[in-house]
């Protein structure tokens, strides 16, 4: 029968490795979620570029509302997590 040290060992040795582990979930979920918004924002640069064609006018509208996508999308990015500090 393991000590009571023994056993204090052991559960802060698991308590480690569960945080640990919990921690690398969050880093992955993050590297995912910054890999979509990279993605959708490429796609809607690609489209902005193919509705405006050569017309400028149109193309400031379009980028301006591009851009509104990437600052919501930095956004969620900044706060995805965030009730879960390290």
């Amino acid at each position: 029968m393991p000590s009571k040290d023994e056993r204090q060992h052991n559960r802060a040795v698991a308590n480690l490795v569960r945080e640990t582990k919990f921690a690398g979930l969050k880093v992955d979920a993050e590297a995912a979620l910054t890999g979509r918004i990279m993605e959708r924002a490429v796609d809607i640069d690609q489209y902005r570029k193919s509705l405006a064609g050569n017309d400028e006018t149109l193309n400031m509208v379009l980028t301006r509302i591009e851009l509104g996508f990437v600052e919501k999308a930095q956004r969620v990015q900044k706060n995805f997590g965030s009730e879960f500090p390290l």
